[in-house]
């Protein structure tokens, strides 16, 4: 009855009270949008990256490593802004985000380009370099081929095509989001009263419950909904099959997989599982390390020696035994027997499991056990035996 009478004295009278405190939804969640394609794609280039940035570089001149100038500038300090690791992670970025990258040299330094043109219009002529774009520093100047470093990855560009396989993936995933939040969402009624559908801001405060504050509140995992008199929820519970992320997840998975595909990597490396990992990186090394190896190498001596000068064994070769981990109680015997057999000195052990050189001249000498010995002197130790015995039985 008090009711009753309160709704016919606001119609005669006029409401006296018709200002509403502003409501908000108490939230504590925060957004965000993870970018499936990129993820992937940064997961398996940082590995690539990562690998090339641990190999050292070794120059040769006349089949002698040198550690000279062109040394320091791969391997330490190719410029004055970044490290050797730097360089070399945004050349390996450029590499295969844009299936081709650019070195200049200028002033003694090395520049990875963010951008360029390569004019081919003279095919029997040196390629010409124009509107290269150092960081935010535009060269004014063009660079023929035989003054740059300049690298191809495939004769096609793989991120094209795998962007357009990417696509579909990305309308699998949001299609398995999408029911997953239908099958988990948060359903039912919202009961008005007559007498509130009366409030002169009735359409302005029930557009901004159910578009704003509603949806602010199914979404939080701790949230309060204040409501006015008049309005009653009465929630309908999940009336559908539950789900849980592992779809999403596996389309994630197979995304990663796709790219690691693409790029000759292992899956199981991309993804970061530990079963048979020493298999999994030897065979990164072997379908997308060295491949890659081969083309650095390729270029960086041609561009760097004569024909003669290679001719003469002058050439560059990265050192790959450091991406690989390696465990000395694993490799003693191993280490033992690359000793023993003079195939390595023990500096060049050292330098391999990551350990300091001994200044000590021997420590630069081969060695040989006396089990290993060439045929002929093992058929000359035997004629010798048989002479001897041959003679004592006389």
């Amino acid at each position: 009855m008090a009711k009753i009478l309160d709704f016919l004295g606001n119609i005669i009278f006029g409401d006296k009270k018709n200002n509403k405190v502003p409501i908000t939804c108490a939230s504590m969640d925060i957004l965000g949008e993870i970018y499936i394609r990129e993820l992937a794609f940064n997961l398996v280039v940082n590995k690539i990256a990562n690998a090339i940035s641990k190999c050292q570089m070794n120059i040769y001149t006349d089949k002698k490593r040198d550690r000279n100038e062109e040394w320091y500038r791969w391997n330490v300090s190719p410029n004055p802004n970044q490290s050797a690791t730097v360089f070399w992670t945004k050349l390996i970025y450029q590499l295969y985000d844009n299936n081709e990258a650019l070195i200049i040299p200028i002033n003694g330094n090395l520049y990875v380009a963010d951008s360029f043109i390569v004019n081919k219009q003279y095919a029997f002529y040196d390629y010409r370099f124009e509107s290269i774009q150092i960081d935010d520093f535009s060269l004014s100047r063009a660079f023929r081929q035989n003054e740059v470093f300049y690298f191809q990855l495939n004769n096609k560009k793989m991120v094209t095509y795998l962007n357009g396989t990417m696509t579909l993936y990305t309308g699998l995933i949001k299609a398995a989001y999408s029911s997953y939040m239908a099958s988990n969402g948060n359903k039912g009624f919202l009961k008005i009263s007559q007498f509130a559908e009366q409030e002169d801001d009735f359409q302005e405060y029930f557009n901004q419950l159910v578009n704003e504050d509603f949806k602010k509140f199914f979404e939080s995992s701790n949230a309060v909904m204040p409501l006015y008199e008049g309005y009653e929820y009465e929630s309908l519970g999940n009336t559908g099959t539950q789900t849980n992320t592992r779809d999403i997840k596996a389309l994630i998975d197979d995304v990663i997989q796709t790219t690691a595909n693409a790029f000759n990597m292992p899956t199981s490396i991309a993804i970061g599982n530990v079963q048979d990992t020493s298999k999994a990186i030897d065979e990164f090394l072997t379908f997308c390390i060295d491949p890659l190896i081969r083309i650095l190498e390729a270029e960086i001596t041609r561009k760097s020696f004569t024909q003669s000068q290679v001719i003469n064994g002058s050439y560059v070769k990265f050192d790959t035994t450091a991406i690989k981990h390696i465990d000395l109680l694993d490799v003693a015997t191993a280490i033992d027997k690359l000793i023993s057999s003079g195939c390595f000195t023990i500096n060049d052990i050292r330098k391999t499991i990551g350990a300091d050189e001994i200044d000590e001249p021997w420590a630069n000498q081969f060695f040989m056990t006396k089990n290993y010995s060439t045929i002929e002197d093992l058929m000359n130790q035997l004629n010798n035996t048989t002479d001897t015995k041959g003679g004592d039985a006389t």
